[in-house]
């Protein structure tokens, strides 16, 4: 679905200010993934990312990315295909709100995809309901007067109305209290439903570990490796050398471990670890 080859940036060529954001990044995202990417502020996720729906562009001899067959790094590409495919959500995506009735706001993206008026409005009453708000509630509303996490919903909306194949992620529950983060989380996995891949960004270590079934872990522009959860949070060297901090129910269960509890130490959600205590107590 995604396949990214020796893709290297660098911010500000040829001046004083020059950086070199990415080097010889090599991934493939699959059909199906939910695909995370993790890394300290700086490791070049984010560049990473824009990559996917050309809102960074693959510089000239710098490798190539891949989505499906639209390839990103030709000097022309059809950007109305590739962002129908790829939809994008940024961090703290309310702040991009700007119509004025929530309904407007997300039949903007099917507008631009020359959809008629009806499509467009069929399309953004299905998006608002798939993100938990009823329409006939909150279509004519501004987006201004809604909550945080409801305009998170809104502008999450907006980008699944288009129908894209691949959503991406950024810090989606970033600033959001811990009801907010569950509750935005569980939309993610309701559309998961009908845009199969995800590919996430997240310094929240509890959310990576729960959904996603592959991690890309990136430090100062590199891809350090991909691994799957239990590969990652079940090997302290992997840790260590990666620079990446336990989920706290993992940790958690390390601790207990070490108090002498038979319990298993990769341990990656709330679940696992009820069951797992639930063992120890039918066990003692």
């Amino acid at each position: 679905m995604i396949d990214v080859k020796g893709l290297s940036y660098v911010y500000s060529p040829k001046t004083p200010f020059m950086t070199q954001a990415l080097h010889d990044i090599n991934l493939t995202i699959e059909t199906g993934d939910f695909f995370g990417i993790i890394g300290s502020t700086g490791a070049g996720k984010s560049t990473l990312v824009s990559h996917f729906n050309a809102l960074t562009r693959v510089q000239k001899h710098s490798g190539t990315v891949l989505v499906d067959d639209i390839d990103l790094s030709a000097k022309k590409i059809d950007l109305k295909k590739l962002r129908a495919k790829v939809g994008m959500v940024f961090q703290y995506p309310e702040h991009q709100l700007f119509d004025d009735t929530v309904l407007k706001d997300v039949m903007f993206g099917p507008k631009n995809l020359g959809l008629s008026y009806d499509e467009q409005k069929t399309r953004a009453f299905d998006a608002l309901k798939m993100v938990g708000l009823d329409p006939e509630v909150f279509a004519s509303r501004s987006p201004f007067e809604l909550s945080g996490g409801q305009k998170r919903r809104v502008a999450l909306a907006g980008v699944i109305a288009m129908h894209p194949e691949i959503l991406v992620l950024d810090e989606p529950t970033a600033g959001l209290d811990p009801v907010g983060k569950r509750d935005i989380m569980d939309v993610v996995m309701h559309i998961k439903a009908d845009c199969p891949t995800v590919v996430m960004i997240s310094h929240n270590m509890n959310e990576i570990a729960e959904y996603c079934n592959k991690i890309a872990v990136l430090s100062r522009g590199t891809v350090k490796g991909v691994f799957s959860p239990r590969e990652l949070f079940g090997s302290q060297e992997l840790l260590e050398e990666c620079g990446v901090e336990l989920p706290l129910v993992t940790e958690i269960a390390v601790k207990l471990k070490a108090a002498g509890v038979d319990i298993d130490q990769t341990i990656l959600t709330e679940a696992e670890l009820v069951t797992a205590l639930q063992r120890v107590v039918r066990r003692a």
